[in-house]
Order: structure tokens, then C-alpha cells, then sequence
């Protein structure tokens, strides 16, 4: 596992997001991380409130055990509109 930066780790849940349709598990966003990275549950939530913050993501609570992740309109138009 490599040492991150937190600009390589927001990047790679925008990426994981886009490759998922969009829409991903918590649990299931978290694993791929993990295989990548370096990365605790908590920081994970940490990524995942500055993406909402900035208008990115949702984070949307299904049940008590998960969350769903997804892309938000304005999250699709800047990742399709920066490739």
C-alpha cells in the first residue's frame, strides 16, 4: 500500500464513482480504497464530507450498516466537462 495525499484519494472516489455508473456502496467504495491506499473508515468519511461539501457526491443513508455514494449532477458535468 502506498502513502497518499489527500488530492490522490479524492481523485480516486471520483474515478471509482465514474467506473461504478455513479453509484457505490460504502463498504464497497472503502475496500477498493483500501487495496489502493492506505485508508481508515474515518478518513474515508473524511474524503467523502469534502466531495459533499463541494457539490461532488451525496451520501445517502440506506440503512444504519451503509451508505450510498453518488455522483452528483454537478459532479458528472465538471469530471465529463475536465476529460
Amino acid at each position: 500500500m502506498k502513502n497518499r495525499t489527500p488530492i490522490q484519494v479524492l481523485a480516486r472516489i471520483l474515478e471509482i464513482l465514474m467506473e461504478n455508473g455513479g453509484i457505490i456502496k460504502d463498504s464497497e467504495l472503502f475496500e477498493a480504497l483500501r487495496r489502493e491506499f492506505d485508508i481508515s473508515p474515518s478518513d474515508l468519511m473524511k474524503y467523502l464530507m469534502i466531495l459533499e461539501v463541494r457539490g461532488y457526491i451525496t451520501v445517502s443513508s440506506s440503512s444504519e450498516n451503509f451508505k450510498t455514494i453518488s455522483l452528483t449532477r454537478y459532479g458528472r458535468e465538471h469530471l465529463l466537462g475536465s476529460s
